[in-house]
């Protein structure tokens, strides 16, 4: 009987394979073990790693396994398991075969030079264009916000992020949640008021915040619905102990948003033609009619 490699299996031979001394961090991790089920399977091999797509690429689960996730030194993250490859169960022929794509697997990974481009060749497999648009948001954020925390870096401008939230909102995929619609346009409108702010008031870090919590919103739904071997509670118990409540609270941080700057209004420097442009953009994309 073909035996059937499961998480603990894979991630002591990934461990032992691992030819750095810092410490494997989730992140690595978790997209490794996708890669690896996928050459596993294409070789033939039976493997029970199961994921789900979520925020940042796909989540394994790992609380019916031995691995755990401890802090490092460092302060990071650094992933541990007991399970040593001598005592997996199958035969040294088998347990070669399953190294050898785990070396594979690591090998690219060293080749492609790091998390970032290990992920954007993750994101070519996630299941909605929108999860490509929006991973380019979020790295020309991320990028300002490590050079200037309150100014957008000259190699990304207000009007490039302009243009990349609007092939967010172009690609969503409405007609698959329909019930997100209007997380979509608060999420929308609130983000385009943050960039009209004047660069004294404008904050990248802002941006992030807002970005994270509209992003876990629609993953959540996303997970339920991308995964593999997994059922959907399972999924949302991965999630949250309480996914539901979780949601709620990612969309009262966009109201509260939306309430403040309904209050205060932003510190513009307003250009009216721009605005209604950007606005009459947005409605033809999704459908609804921009806050005035």
């Amino acid at each position: 009987m073909t035996p059937e490699f499961g998480v603990d299996d894979v991630t002591a031979l990934l461990l032992d394979e691992r030819k750095y001394d810092s410490p494997l961090r989730e992140k690595e991790f978790h997209k490794l073990l996708y890669f690896t089920k996928q050459e596993l399977e294409e070789e033939g091999i039976k493997a029970d790693i199961p994921y789900y797509w979520y925020r940042y690429g796909t989540v394994t689960p790992i609380s019916d396994s031995s691995v755990t996730v401890e802090k490092s030194k460092d302060g990071g993250s650094q992933v541990v398991c007991p399970v040593e490859p001598d005592s997996i169960d199958a035969s040294d022929n088998e347990i070669d075969q399953v190294r050898d794509v785990v070396q594979e697997v690591l090998l690219r990974y060293y080749q492609i030079g790091g998390l970032e481009p290990l992920t954007d060749l993750m994101y070519e497999d996630a299941p909605y264009d929108v999860q490509r648009e929006f991973r380019q948001l979020d790295k020309q954020l991320r990028t300002a916000a490590d050079n200037h925390p309150d100014l957008l870096d000259d190699g990304y401008n207000k009007d490039d992020i302009r243009r990349t939230l609007s092939h967010v909102v172009k690609t969503f995929p409405t007609d698959e949640f329909p019930n997100l619609e209007s997380d979509l346009h608060l999420w929308y409108t609130v983000m385009s008021t943050e960039l009209d702010q004047t660069d004294q008031f404008y904050s990248v870090n802002e941006m992030l915040s807002l970005c994270d919590a509209f992003w876990a919103v629609f993953m959540i739904e996303v997970g339920q619905q991308e995964h593999s071997d997994l059922t959907v509670e399972e999924v949302r118990d991965a999630i949250s102990d309480d996914v539901d409540s979780y949601q709620k609270q990612m969309r009262a941080r966009l109201e509260n948003k939306e309430r403040e700057q309904t209050k205060f209004g932003a510190q513009l420097e307003r250009n009216e033609v721009v605005r209604d442009a950007q606005d009459a953009v947005a409605e033809a994309l999704v459908g609804f009619a921009p806050s005035q």
